[in-house]
């Protein structure tokens, strides 16, 4: 959770003092800033669809939740270092390109992952008679 967070600020620092363009993104900080925009707002849904779904468990769901969406969080991390290139061990070879490719990359699955719990809310408990 804490490299979650780290990430969350290095995303966020370009924004500090402008307001991007998103329908143009003249140059890398820029474009770095909306990438971490619409990362925000898709990790934003996320939150509201997985509140939504843990309202709906009870006790035995909500503790499978947590732990599913743990290792999904993990899961998303890697697999986007996996597919952009991230050198943990040399953050500064990454290139300013990197936050935009992470941001981009985090959120794609993160959506995903936000229809995935918008399906479980309409089935939840594994009834798998269900369809959504």
């Amino acid at each position: 959770m804490l490299r979650i967070a780290r990430l969350g600020l290095l995303l966020l620092v370009p924004t500090a003092g402008f307001a991007a363009d998103c329908t143009q993104a003249p140059n890398q900080m820029e474009a770095n800033a909306c990438a971490a925009q619409s990362f925000a707002e898709a990790d934003a849904e996320l939150n509201r669809r997985y509140a939504a779904l843990r309202d709906k468990l009870d006790g035995n769901g909500r503790q499978n939740l947590v732990a599913a969406q743990r290792a999904w969080i993990a899961f998303r991390d890697r697999e986007c270092d996996l597919r952009t290139g991230y050198d943990a061990t040399a953050p500064e070879a990454n290139g300013t390109i990197m936050p935009l490719l992470q941001a981009a990359c985090r959120t794609q699955l993160t959506r995903r992952r936000s229809d995935d719990l918008a399906a479980q809310i309409k089935c939840p408990g594994g009834d798998l008679a269900c369809t959504p």
